[in-house]
């Protein structure tokens, strides 16, 4: 009965892995050289293309949080993870039930990833709302004056945060440290992880040849504007299926006590028995890839990308 056990935990072990695009190679070679991503991970990143992947995604947010300042929290939130993944894993064998080892294990780790990418999806809203503001107004300006700087240095009384940070280094930069307006954007863009953004830096840096290249600047704003009525139209839809999928998992959940007053005998069979074993652990597993796809669905969206 023994081998039954260990092979019913490596298959629940590699489903779930599969389920969260989570490879082996991946946690062999980040245990062996610490290594996680790649160059071409990173620049991604850097120019805002949606990343695949698990340890791809996790340096997502961990850039986004540099950004918002909250460096320290990622190592917080991984040593967390691994604290609750012991304590899932010690609930299980406390429970007497070796299926449900990996699920607990791998749920309880995934609460502290799901909070940072819960902060990294309000943050990155956020920040597409104050871009898509920011620079319709500094593209009308530029548009009017043909001077790129004078454009956004008036315009900054308007910019709120975090934008506005990086629209003051580029005033700062391209004034007073590097004449060169075309390096001053180069250096703006790299600091936001949006492509429409890096789409509107490229054609201002072309505008410094060519003036007519100005006219190309609505509509990259425009972009913007839709990505925020898609976003509004997708949160609108997902609103009820998502709290229809939290209100099963709760009823779910709540049947496990409620056999206990129903049908002792039931709920003996449920927790005490291989096959209820075998079933709360599926069970388990259902509802963990469950929250895992409402927790991808609410990311925001990014103009060229997917949603998933």
């Amino acid at each position: 009965m023994q081998w039954l056990n260990i092979l019913c935990f490596v298959l629940l072990s590699a489903g779930l892995l599969a389920l969260f695009d989570v490879r082996v190679s991946d946690l062999l070679l980040s245990a062996s050289r610490g290594k996680t991503v790649t160059l071409s991970d990173e620049l991604k990143v850097l120019q805002g293309i949606p990343t695949k992947g698990f340890f791809s995604r996790e340096y997502e947010i961990e850039q986004i949080l540099e950004g918002m300042g909250r460096a320290n929290q990622f190592s917080v939130v991984k040593q967390a993870s691994l604290l609750l993944f012991a304590v899932g894993t010690v609930l299980a064998l406390l429970l007497n039930n070796v299926y449900m080892v990996p699920i607990l294990g791998i749920g309880f780790s995934l609460f502290p990833v799901w909070y940072l990418r819960s902060t990294a999806a309000s943050y990155k809203k956020h920040l597409n709302e104050e871009l898509e503001m920011s620079i319709s107004i500094i593209t009308t300006s530029y548009l009017r004056t043909e001077d790129l700087i004078r454009s956004v240095r008036e315009n900054l009384p308007h910019i709120g945060e975090p934008v506005h940070a990086i629209f003051e280094a580029f005033v700062y930069e391209a004034e007073l440290i590097n004449a060169n307006t075309t390096s001053a954007i180069n250096s703006m863009k790299m600091k936001v992880p949006n492509r429409v953004f890096h789409e509107w830096a490229n054609i201002l840096i072309q505008c410094q040849s060519d003036r007519s290249m100005k006219h190309m600047l609505p509509t990259i704003a425009q972009k913007f504007s839709d990505v925020r009525i898609v976003q509004s139209e997708l949160d609108a839809m997902m609103q009820e299926p998502r709290k229809e999928a939290i209100t099963m998992v709760f009823l779910v959940l709540a049947n496990i006590p409620l056999l206990y007053v129903l049908n002792k005998d039931w709920f003996h069979t449920l927790l005490f028995t291989t096959p209820g074993k075998i079933a709360l652990a599926i069970c388990g597993a259902i509802i963990l890839y469950s929250v895992s796809k409402i927790m991808q669905l609410s990311k925001p969206i990014e103009y060229g990308g997917d949603v998933k």
